[in-house]
């Protein structure tokens, strides 16, 4: 974070990227003034987090491709941590939900799968 760089602004700009407190092109966007790099996490990724994305996609309020670049967008951030109980199964979630070519694309099956194992 740069000196000129207001804490609380990134730090919003996070959550509302993290919580789906925007919709995810603003949130992506209002980031974009931000470097990835930092020297601590300032917003903690929790399953809650996860579970609201993908209930999201499963009610229809969230496509794939949104999915995705939520995912995107969280997965490298120094400054986006993981909440310590669920870490090793969000840091995997972002991965292969940021990575569908590489991994398992997003359907309905899938997102179910990580609901259960984010819950």
């Amino acid at each position: 974070m740069s000196p000129a760089e207001p804490a609380s602004e990134r730090t919003e700009a996070l959550r509302d990227l993290v919580e789906l407190r925007k919709p995810i092109p603003a949130a992506i966007s209002a980031l974009r003034r931000f470097a990835w790099d930092s020297d601590a996490a300032l917003v903690t990724l929790t399953g809650r987090d996860l579970i609201r994305t993908l209930e999201g996609y499963l009610r229809g309020q969230l496509s794939a491709i949104e999915v995705e670049e939520w995912a995107e967008a969280i997965e490298g951030r120094d400054d986006i941590g993981y909440e310590p109980q669920r870490g090793d199964v969000l840091r995997l979630a972002i991965f292969e939900l940021a990575n569908p070519l590489l991994a398992t694309p997003l359907d309905s099956a899938q997102a179910r799968r990580w609901l259960e194992a984010a819950g």
